[in-house]
Protein backbone atom coordinates (compact mmCIF):
# COMPACT_ATOMS: atom_id res chain seq x y z
CA UNK A 1 0.00 0.00 0.00
CA UNK A 2 3.06 2.45 0.61
CA UNK A 3 4.88 1.39 -2.13
CA UNK A 4 1.56 1.71 -4.11
CA UNK A 5 1.14 5.53 -2.50
CA UNK A 6 4.87 6.10 -3.00
CA UNK A 7 4.97 5.09 -6.84
CA UNK A 8 2.10 7.45 -7.64
CA UNK A 9 3.20 10.70 -6.38
CA UNK A 10 6.78 10.35 -7.48
CA UNK A 11 7.95 10.21 -11.34
CA UNK A 12 8.72 7.48 -13.00
CA UNK A 13 12.34 7.06 -12.62
CA UNK A 14 11.96 7.30 -9.05
CA UNK A 15 9.62 4.18 -8.88
CA UNK A 16 10.34 1.02 -6.39
CA UNK A 17 10.11 -2.17 -8.23
CA UNK A 18 10.49 -5.71 -7.47
CA UNK A 19 9.99 -7.80 -4.37
CA UNK A 20 8.71 -6.38 -1.81
CA UNK A 21 11.74 -6.02 1.41
CA UNK A 22 11.28 -6.66 5.26
CA UNK A 23 11.85 -2.62 5.53
CA UNK A 24 8.90 -2.25 4.11
CA UNK A 25 6.21 -4.93 5.75
CA UNK A 26 7.89 -3.43 9.03
CA UNK A 27 6.76 -0.26 8.00
CA UNK A 28 3.45 -0.91 6.85
CA UNK A 29 3.32 -3.14 10.18
CA UNK A 30 3.73 0.10 11.73
CA UNK A 31 1.56 2.48 9.95
CA UNK A 32 -1.59 -0.53 10.34
CA UNK A 33 -0.72 -0.43 14.56
CA UNK A 34 -0.95 3.43 14.28
CA UNK A 35 -4.21 3.29 12.26
CA UNK A 36 -5.46 0.82 14.95
CA UNK A 37 -4.31 2.98 17.99
CA UNK A 38 -5.97 5.87 16.70
CA UNK A 39 -9.54 4.38 16.51
CA UNK A 40 -8.97 2.67 20.16
CA UNK A 41 -6.83 4.83 22.03
CA UNK A 42 -7.27 8.53 22.85
CA UNK A 43 -3.54 8.58 23.93
CA UNK A 44 -1.62 7.43 26.35
CA UNK A 45 -3.86 8.72 29.09
CA UNK A 46 -6.63 6.87 28.20
CA UNK A 47 -8.42 5.42 31.19
CA UNK A 48 -8.21 2.02 28.99
CA UNK A 49 -4.61 1.57 30.12
CA UNK A 50 -4.66 2.07 33.61
CA UNK A 51 -2.16 0.61 35.27
CA UNK A 52 0.37 0.22 32.17
CA UNK A 53 3.62 2.08 32.12
CA UNK A 54 2.06 3.41 28.27
CA UNK A 55 4.52 5.81 26.89
CA UNK A 56 4.88 7.08 22.87
CA UNK A 57 7.71 6.15 21.00
CA UNK A 58 9.83 7.53 18.00
CA UNK A 59 7.63 6.53 15.39
CA UNK A 60 4.39 7.99 17.55
CA UNK A 61 3.36 4.67 18.37
CA UNK A 62 2.07 3.60 21.86
CA UNK A 63 4.17 1.02 23.65
CA UNK A 64 4.20 -0.55 26.79
CA UNK A 65 7.21 -0.23 28.79
CA UNK A 66 8.01 -3.63 30.47
CA UNK A 67 10.32 -4.70 33.03
CA UNK A 68 12.86 -5.91 30.70
CA UNK A 69 13.53 -2.37 28.97
CA UNK A 70 17.25 -2.13 29.75
CA UNK A 71 17.88 -5.39 28.52
CA UNK A 72 19.93 -6.06 25.19
CA UNK A 73 17.42 -7.27 23.03
CA UNK A 74 14.93 -6.16 20.35
CA UNK A 75 13.15 -3.40 20.70
CA UNK A 76 9.39 -4.69 20.07
CA UNK A 77 10.57 -7.63 22.82
CA UNK A 78 11.62 -4.43 25.19
CA UNK A 79 9.13 -2.51 24.13
CA UNK A 80 5.87 -4.28 22.71
CA UNK A 81 3.26 -2.04 20.61
CA UNK A 82 -0.20 -1.75 22.41
CA UNK A 83 -3.06 -3.32 20.89
CA UNK A 84 -6.61 -3.53 22.27
CA UNK A 85 -8.88 -6.41 22.29
CA UNK A 86 -11.85 -5.80 20.52
CA UNK A 87 -10.63 -4.45 16.87
CA UNK A 88 -11.59 -6.32 14.05
CA UNK A 89 -7.97 -6.32 12.53
CA UNK A 90 -6.48 -7.61 16.14
CA UNK A 91 -8.45 -10.57 15.75
CA UNK A 92 -7.31 -11.15 11.99
CA UNK A 93 -3.62 -10.72 13.91
CA UNK A 94 -3.84 -13.39 15.91
CA UNK A 95 -5.84 -15.89 14.22
CA UNK A 96 -2.93 -15.75 11.60
CA UNK A 97 -0.43 -16.14 14.13
CA UNK A 98 -2.20 -19.22 14.90
CA UNK A 99 -1.99 -20.73 11.62
CA UNK A 100 1.29 -20.06 10.71
CA UNK A 101 2.67 -21.24 13.81
CA UNK A 102 0.76 -24.58 13.05
CA UNK A 103 -2.39 -24.08 15.78
CA UNK A 104 -0.37 -24.13 18.35
CA UNK A 105 -2.23 -23.51 21.89
CA UNK A 106 -3.49 -20.63 23.99
CA UNK A 107 -0.01 -20.63 26.33
CA UNK A 108 2.54 -20.48 23.43
CA UNK A 109 0.53 -18.24 20.93
CA UNK A 110 0.09 -15.99 23.72
CA UNK A 111 3.78 -15.69 24.18
CA UNK A 112 4.71 -15.87 20.24
CA UNK A 113 2.24 -12.59 20.18
CA UNK A 114 4.19 -10.97 22.91
CA UNK A 115 7.18 -10.85 21.47
CA UNK A 116 5.72 -7.34 19.42
CA UNK A 117 2.34 -6.76 20.62
CA UNK A 118 0.92 -6.19 24.06
CA UNK A 119 -2.41 -7.18 23.84
CA UNK A 120 -5.05 -5.95 26.28
CA UNK A 121 -6.93 -8.33 27.62
CA UNK A 122 -4.56 -10.45 26.32
CA UNK A 123 -5.23 -14.06 27.15
CA UNK A 124 -9.11 -13.78 27.13
CA UNK A 125 -8.74 -12.26 23.45
CA UNK A 126 -6.58 -15.24 21.93
CA UNK A 127 -8.38 -17.92 23.88
CA UNK A 128 -11.65 -15.94 22.12
CA UNK A 129 -9.77 -16.28 18.20
CA UNK A 130 -8.37 -20.03 19.55
CA UNK A 131 -11.96 -21.70 20.60
CA UNK A 132 -13.24 -20.30 16.85
CA UNK A 133 -10.56 -22.15 15.49
CA UNK A 134 -12.64 -25.53 13.17
CA UNK A 135 -9.50 -27.17 12.64
CA UNK A 136 -8.64 -26.97 16.78
CA UNK A 137 -12.19 -27.89 17.69
CA UNK A 138 -12.15 -31.05 14.90
CA UNK A 139 -8.88 -32.47 16.72
CA UNK A 140 -9.57 -31.51 20.28
CA UNK A 141 -13.43 -32.42 20.36
CA UNK A 142 -14.58 -35.43 22.61
CA UNK A 143 -14.70 -38.58 20.81
CA UNK A 144 -18.03 -40.23 20.81
CA UNK A 145 -17.80 -43.57 22.73
CA UNK A 146 -20.44 -46.35 22.08
CA UNK A 147 -20.97 -48.82 24.61
CA UNK A 148 -20.41 -51.90 22.70
CA UNK A 149 -22.77 -54.86 22.83
CA UNK A 150 -22.91 -58.13 24.34
CA UNK A 151 -21.47 -61.22 22.33
CA UNK A 152 -23.81 -63.79 20.79
CA UNK A 153 -23.87 -66.80 22.93
CA UNK A 154 -21.92 -68.85 20.52
CA UNK A 155 -19.28 -66.62 21.14
CA UNK A 156 -19.08 -66.78 24.42
CA UNK A 157 -19.60 -70.96 25.38
CA UNK A 158 -17.43 -73.00 27.09
CA UNK A 159 -16.39 -75.04 23.87
CA UNK A 160 -13.60 -76.95 21.74
CA UNK A 161 -10.84 -74.74 19.37
CA UNK A 162 -12.99 -74.38 16.26
CA UNK A 163 -16.50 -76.04 17.98
CA UNK A 164 -18.02 -73.00 16.40
CA UNK A 165 -16.25 -71.92 13.00
CA UNK A 166 -16.81 -69.39 10.73
CA UNK A 167 -15.59 -69.86 6.89
CA UNK A 168 -14.55 -67.15 4.25
CA UNK A 169 -12.55 -67.07 1.23
CA UNK A 170 -11.67 -67.69 -1.19
CA UNK A 171 -8.70 -66.42 -1.33
CA UNK A 172 -6.89 -65.64 -4.46
CA UNK A 173 -3.15 -65.99 -4.89
CA UNK A 174 -1.27 -64.79 -7.48
CA UNK A 175 2.02 -66.58 -8.85
CA UNK A 176 2.92 -68.86 -11.68
CA UNK A 177 -0.11 -71.11 -11.11
CA UNK A 178 -3.53 -70.50 -9.66
CA UNK A 179 -4.88 -71.96 -5.95
CA UNK A 180 -7.16 -70.79 -3.44
CA UNK A 181 -7.20 -70.88 -0.10
CA UNK A 182 -10.36 -72.28 2.11
CA UNK A 183 -10.04 -69.59 5.98
CA UNK A 184 -11.33 -71.38 8.60
CA UNK A 185 -11.95 -69.15 11.60
CA UNK A 186 -12.67 -70.15 15.60
CA UNK A 187 -15.87 -67.41 17.09
CA UNK A 188 -14.59 -68.24 20.61
CA UNK A 189 -10.58 -67.86 20.46
CA UNK A 190 -10.17 -66.25 17.38
CA UNK A 191 -8.21 -69.41 15.98
CA UNK A 192 -7.33 -69.52 12.11
CA UNK A 193 -6.68 -72.33 9.85
CA UNK A 194 -6.01 -72.00 6.18
CA UNK A 195 -6.51 -74.61 4.13
CA UNK A 196 -5.58 -75.42 0.33
CA UNK A 197 -8.08 -76.54 -2.44
CA UNK A 198 -7.52 -77.56 -5.77
CA UNK A 199 -10.03 -75.75 -7.59
CA UNK A 200 -13.57 -73.52 -7.10
CA UNK A 201 -15.69 -76.70 -7.02
CA UNK A 202 -18.01 -78.09 -4.76
CA UNK A 203 -16.08 -81.15 -4.77
CA UNK A 204 -12.72 -79.37 -3.87
CA UNK A 205 -14.73 -77.33 -0.86
CA UNK A 206 -15.96 -80.34 0.42
CA UNK A 207 -12.50 -82.07 0.13
CA UNK A 208 -11.15 -79.16 2.42
CA UNK A 209 -13.94 -78.97 4.87
CA UNK A 210 -13.10 -83.01 5.33
CA UNK A 211 -9.29 -82.36 6.03
CA UNK A 212 -10.06 -79.35 8.46
CA UNK A 213 -12.07 -82.10 10.44
CA UNK A 214 -9.59 -84.80 10.15
CA UNK A 215 -7.30 -82.16 11.61
CA UNK A 216 -8.68 -79.91 13.90
CA UNK A 217 -12.02 -82.33 15.11
CA UNK A 218 -15.41 -82.11 14.31
CA UNK A 219 -17.35 -78.82 15.12
CA UNK A 220 -21.04 -78.02 16.03
CA UNK A 221 -22.09 -74.85 14.25
CA UNK A 222 -20.43 -72.87 11.41
CA UNK A 223 -20.87 -69.53 10.01
CA UNK A 224 -20.72 -68.50 6.44
CA UNK A 225 -20.96 -65.14 4.17
CA UNK A 226 -23.59 -66.28 1.15
CA UNK A 227 -20.86 -64.49 -1.20
CA UNK A 228 -22.78 -61.25 -2.28
CA UNK A 229 -21.07 -59.33 -0.69
CA UNK A 230 -17.78 -60.56 -2.65
CA UNK A 231 -18.20 -58.55 -5.69
CA UNK A 232 -15.19 -60.46 -7.76
CA UNK A 233 -15.94 -63.60 -6.55
CA UNK A 234 -19.74 -63.77 -6.35
CA UNK A 235 -20.30 -65.69 -9.52
CA UNK A 236 -17.97 -68.03 -8.84
CA UNK A 237 -19.35 -68.98 -5.53
CA UNK A 238 -22.69 -69.24 -6.87
CA UNK A 239 -21.67 -72.18 -8.73
CA UNK A 240 -21.06 -74.12 -5.39
CA UNK A 241 -23.81 -76.66 -5.03
CA UNK A 242 -24.95 -75.43 -1.65
CA UNK A 243 -27.50 -77.82 -1.24
CA UNK A 244 -24.82 -80.39 -1.20
CA UNK A 245 -22.55 -78.47 1.45
CA UNK A 246 -25.16 -78.11 3.74
CA UNK A 247 -26.72 -82.00 3.09
CA UNK A 248 -22.90 -83.04 3.88
CA UNK A 249 -22.76 -80.89 7.04
CA UNK A 250 -26.51 -81.99 8.13
CA UNK A 251 -24.93 -86.23 7.78
CA UNK A 252 -22.37 -84.99 10.04
CA UNK A 253 -24.69 -83.36 13.03
CA UNK A 254 -22.97 -79.44 11.66
CA UNK A 255 -25.42 -76.44 11.77
CA UNK A 256 -24.57 -74.64 9.03
CA UNK A 257 -25.20 -70.66 9.27
CA UNK A 258 -25.16 -68.04 6.84
CA UNK A 259 -24.61 -64.82 7.72
CA UNK A 260 -26.51 -61.70 5.93
CA UNK A 261 -25.08 -60.24 2.49
CA UNK A 262 -24.42 -56.96 4.38
CA UNK A 263 -23.25 -57.91 7.51
CA UNK A 264 -19.07 -56.79 8.26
Amino acid sequence: MLRFKHNCLCTKEERTRGELTSSEFHKEELKLVLIIQHESFEGEDDKKLKGLAVFVDEDKILSVKTQIVNRRDKGDFRKPMLLPSNHEVVLKLIEHYHKKNLHCGLQILQNILREKFWILNGRKTIRKVVSKCVICKRFSSKRLEVDSGPLPENRVRDVAVFQITGVDGVLFLRSNQKAWVLHLTCAVYRAVHLELITSLSTEAFLMGFRRFIARRGRFSIIYCDNGTNFVGTANLLHGFDWNKIIKHGAVNAIDWKFNPSTAA
